[in-house]
């Protein structure tokens, strides 16, 4: 690397690291993880010294190669995790259920009545249908859904305030 490249390099790091840096932790909001990104984006840059120096934007241009180190960052990590959920043997016995169940009446027992519970329960937790529930409960389909939607308001109200 020539000397002007590399004061070239060096006045784009002091000028641009800390507002890389900032907008790294925000997308991963993990401060080591956000340096590693910055610092792979600059050594991509020292690479390709030639490329960012023709481009008429070289702000913009690390601004595009930290983008494209943060999705590569996510890529990696989100095949690393598929990967051990798939090698790793699941046992019910030592890590529970693979869905936790939600206790509604703990949840909202002090916002809605028992019946409200309930169908709550049914419906939003367990998947029944308006026409099952309203088929358990003897009232039309239709009267089933107004009373969802006036446990959803309900609810909406009291957890807004």
């Amino acid at each position: 690397m020539s000397d002007a490249e590399l004061k070239f390099l060096e006045e784009l790091y002091r000028t641009h690291y800390q507002k890389l840096f900032l907008y790294a932790n925000a997308v991963v909001k993990h401060r080591e993880v956000a340096e590693e990104a910055v610092q792979d984006t600059f050594h991509i840059a020292c690479l390709k010294i030639a490329q960012l120096r023709a481009s008429p934007n070289s702000a913009g241009w690390l601004v595009q190669t930290l983008k494209n180190v943060l999705r590569n960052m996510e890529r990696t990590r989100s095949s690393l995790y598929s990967s051990l959920q798939r090698d790793l043997p699941y046992e019910e016995r030592y890590v529970g259920s693979r869905r936790d169940e939600e206790n509604i009446s703990l949840l909202y027992g002090d916002t809605l009545t028992e019946e409200e519970l309930s169908l709550l329960q049914r419906i939003a937790v367990e998947g029944c249908t308006y026409l099952e529930a309203s088929r358990e409960l003897g009232i039309s389909a239709e009267a089933c859904r107004k009373r969802m939607q006036r446990i959803r308001d309900k609810l909406r109200k009291n957890l807004t305030h």
